[in-house]
């Protein structure tokens, strides 16, 4: 504080350096993420999704301490998450759409991926970044992968249900889809939803069967929605399908990888049938768009330098045109920095 009483901005030293406040908001994000995760984890949006309760409420509905539960509501109500009015407190909207246990479209799963397994593994990034070795023995890789499936669905069915609204695409045209490596199939039971005309076919490894059919039970699209075993890379040659999903399959795989599994989506398309990638992907600068950059970072810490190698738009572009697509184009959405690709095949 200063003598008036107020306080003080971030000055520049003497010698006309720029004020350290943007090094200190980075390292210390991990406050703001612990706090919204340990709301999630004691349950602190769904208690409050019936209405305003005061912190002691609060703590005795989740088994907490009074105190400790006030200054992470607080905490919640700075990042704004929560809002409180005198002594009570209640959720943003945000929270009671995303962060509420059991409730449709929620985020709740993600979000605890994030705390386990996803922060441990980041923590051995500096071990992987020096090393150059995968950070997880090839008997977890499994294990994480089919957790990170259930984490994601949510989120990659709501990204398709906007990508349907923004992108300029007649789907009620197509009739025939395959969704490549997508684990769960969300998009495509999205669409199927959406469009009655749709048959679509989720094509992955086997170990996604039990949860991606546990996907399509829930939505009630056995009768137009089923899963294929395989090997996604392989495509299915011949199937002569209307389109083809890539949802944040490329990221997955490693460059020398690229070439082959667009070659095979190619030979999966009818002719004139379209591929919708969605995906991060940087501009020529590999620092942008900043959520692309980090999830690079993300592939790196999870499954090592081999997943690691930057994918730019036009690098995309040119992979996609010597695969033998026309009329690709790129559109940048307003959701986490996620890129969507369409192209034609030729």
């Amino acid at each position: 504080m200063n003598q008036m009483g107020r306080a003080a901005g971030p000055l520049p030293s003497v010698s006309g350096r720029r004020s350290p406040v943007p090094i200190l908001q980075v390292a210390t994000g991990f406050w703001a993420s612990q706090a919204l995760l340990t709301a999630v984890d004691l349950k602190v949006f769904t208690v409050l999704f019936g209405g305003p309760k005061t912190a002691p409420e609060i703590a005795q509905e989740t088994g907490a301490d009074p105190m400790g539960m006030e200054a992470l509501l607080d905490a919640n109500c700075a990042l704004g998450f929560l809002h409180r009015n005198g002594d009570r407190y209640r959720n943003d909207e945000v929270s009671n759409a995303y962060l509420v246990e059991g409730s449709p479209g929620s985020y709740v799963d993600l979000v605890r991926f994030m705390r386990d397994p996803l922060f441990g593994i980041w923590q051995g990034l500096g071990d992987t970044v020096r090393r150059g070795a995968p950070p997880l023995p090839p008997d977890a890789v499994d294990g994480v992968d089919l957790a990170l499936a259930r984490a994601f669905h949510n989120g990659a069915y709501a990204l398709m249900m906007r990508l349907a609204e923004i992108l300029d695409i007649e789907f009620s045209t197509y009739s025939r889809l395959l969704d490549v490596g997508s684990h769960t199939g969300a998009g495509a039971l999205c669409l199927a939803r959406r469009y009655p005309q749709l048959q679509a076919t989720l094509f992955d490894r086997s170990i996604f069967r039990d949860l991606a059919e546990e996907f399509i039970r829930s939505t009630k699209l056995e009768d137009r929605v089923h899963f294929e075993s395989g090997y996604p890379d392989e495509g299915k040659p011949g199937g002569e399908y209307d389109l083809v999903l890539l949802s944040h399959y490329l990221s997955q795989r490693s460059r020398p990888d690229l070439p082959k599994v667009l070659e095979a989506v190619t030979l999966s398309l009818r002719k004139g049938g379209m591929l919708l990638v969605t995906e991060f992907i940087l501009e020529d600068s590999k620092a942008e768009p900043r959520e692309a950059a980090l999830f690079r970072l993300n592939a790196l810490a999870s499954y090592g330098p081999r997943f690691a190698e930057a994918l730019t738009r036009s690098e995309l572009y040119s992979l996609l045109e010597k695969a033998g697509f026309k009329d690709v184009d790129m559109v940048g959405l307003p959701m986490f920095g996620i890129t969507a690709i369409t192209a034609c095949k030729a």
